[in-house]
């Protein structure tokens, strides 16, 4: 029975207030195209009714679908309307890491007797997009960004209609291991704009920039050859990144005594410092001892 059909009067009729709310949120979104927003709790493969793009016509297909429950009724978003396009398309294995993620979309269908809809985030982008680029986008502005999924070596974000993958290079001035160690779908962080792409389509923007340089005012904070109490973040190419402070490292080296072996992500160490790169704001040192 299409939604148009149905008597919502009688349907509505013995709802809490808390169903009647979520309802009426459902049926101004699938009226109107409003945007509604909502936590994913999971992901269901699921066989629904769906346009072929080829014939227009009605089928059963057996799909990937981000699944939302605000209260009571079962949102599901299938996987063709999860991204902006084609060229923006995840792997699945990206849909099943979006668990916890907050996220916009609209509501297209109505199954009002199983208490189910379904939903696009794809038309949620894009009256984002249209907002967003009714003004010559800001660069160098704030803007909030949304955490979707997170790899040990990169994340999904969105921001104002735009999905982005960035890399521990935008997220922070310090070594981080492993990301899924600091941040979490759902969370939501401040980002710097750094450029959009009007062809491609793409924004671009920094969670680091966000915040001062940690390595301003070094000088003062670790003078060169003080010693300083650290813990080693991550190793690269023969160099130790021993953290200093929360987003500060110190690029390290062994003394010619030391073995690379006996020390491992988490050691604590005592490091001397031993050079400011002022250019390319970066500190050296050398591990002298453990603690």
């Amino acid at each position: 029975m299409e939604f148009n059909d149905l008597d919502m009067r009688q349907w509505d009729k013995d709802l809490s207030e808390e169903q009647l709310k979520e309802w009426n949120s459902i049926y101004a979104s699938y009226r109107s195209g409003s945007l509604l927003t909502g936590r994913v709790i999971g992901m269901d493969t699921t066989t629904i009714r769906m346009k072929n793009r080829d014939s227009g016509k009605l089928e059963k297909q057996t799909i990937n679908c981000l699944v939302v429950i605000s209260y009571r009724v079962k949102v599901l978003i299938p996987e063709q309307e999860v991204w902006y396009d084609e060229h923006s398309r995840r792997p699945a294995h990206v849909l099943r890491s979006m668990t916890g993620a907050v996220i916009d979309y609209v509501i297209t269908g109505i199954n009002r007797i199983n208490d189910c809809c379904t939903a696009s985030r794809k038309l949620a982008m894009d009256i984002r997009r249209r907002t967003f680029l009714k003004l010559e986008p800001q660069m160098g502005r704030k803007v909030p960004v949304n955490v979707l999924a997170v790899g040990a070596t990169h994340l999904l974000a969105t921001c104002n209609g735009f999905d982005m993958t960035l890399s521990q290079r935008d997220l922070s001035y310090g070594m981080i291991d492993d990301l899924r160690n600091k941040f979490h779908p759902g969370e939501q962080k401040m980002a710097v704009l750094v450029s959009y792409d009007k062809e491609k389509k793409l924004l671009r923007a920094s969670v680091k920039e966000a915040e001062p340089h940690p390595f301003d005012g070094v000088e003062i904070r670790h003078p060169l050859n003080s010693r300083r109490a650290s813990v080693i973040s991550g190793k690269y190419k023969g160099g130790v990144f021993c953290k200093l402070e929360e987003n500060l490292d110190c690029l390290c080296t062994y003394t010619m005594y030391q073995k690379d072996e006996d020390f491992g992500i988490g050691t604590q160490v005592i490091v001397v410092i031993t050079k400011y790169d002022y250019p390319r704001k970066l500190v050296y040192g050398k591990i002298v001892a453990k603690w």
